[in-house]
């Protein structure tokens, strides 16, 4: 008798048992199914912006008035007259050498031609009461032909090339010439320089006068007899 009350108590506390863990597990899942209400969020009313004034015309005009005021009226280029400078003249113009052609002796083609001219001296406008003497003239030559060449020697290099004579205006143009080394006591430099530059030519005493670009410079020759082209 004592053992069915035990076992009938104990079916009713099993019962008991399962019917409270199925309340609280439904209870559990209504919660987590009830969908939380949202909260009253109380909308924002947007703040009116209120537009920005344009600012005051005077401020805004005055850089531009400033502007006028200091902008400098555009001046006039007035051309600089040159304080007595004269422009240099040209290589191949005669008054550029200092030589006044209307005041040389007249001299023709056949005054030149056909003759071997040495080099005897040079008179440079930095010492004009002195004349450096050539050492050799019949080493530094000069010789003319009808043609219109002209052939040079200077010192171990030989050259020719072509000239042009009107009056007392000679110009020499660039001989195509050797290029040996002569040594250091050669005057071979300072002729082939000087030769191209010259503007115009005389006879004075029976010498050829050259007169080279420099105002005042002046290379002499003498006569060394008949040449042969």
């Amino acid at each position: 008798m004592k053992t069915r009350s035990a076992s009938i108590t104990l079916v009713l506390l099993l019962t008991i048992g399962v019917i409270t863990a199925v309340s609280f597990s439904l209870g559990c899942t209504e919660q987590e199914e009830t969908p939380a209400e949202p909260s009253d969020n109380t909308p924002v009313e947007p703040v009116e912006s209120a537009p920005a004034e344009p600012a005051d015309n005077d401020s805004v005009d005055a850089p531009a008035e400033t502007e006028e005021e200091t902008s400098a009226e555009p001046v006039e280029n007035t051309p600089v007259e040159s304080a007595g400078v004269v422009p240099e003249e040209s290589s191949g113009s005669p008054e550029s050498s200092g030589v006044d052609i209307e005041e040389l002796e007249p001299i023709s083609a056949g005054d030149i031609q056909d003759t071997e001219w040495q080099w005897a001296g040079f008179q440079d406008s930095d010492s004009p009461d002195s004349q450096i003497t050539v050492p050799s003239p019949e080493d530094y030559t000069l010789s003319f032909f009808a043609d219109g060449t002209y052939y040079i020697k200077a010192d171990c290099n030989t050259g020719s090339g072509t000239y042009s004579l009107e009056g007392n205006r000679l110009f020499l143009d660039l001989p195509v010439t050797t290029l040996v080394d002569c040594g250091p006591e050669s005057m071979n430099g300072e002729y082939m320089s000087l030769l191209p530059t010259v503007e115009a030519a005389a006879i004075e005493d029976g010498q050829l006068v050259l007169f080279p670009g420099n105002e005042g410079d002046k290379m002499f020759f003498i006569n060394g007899g008949k040449a042969e082209q």
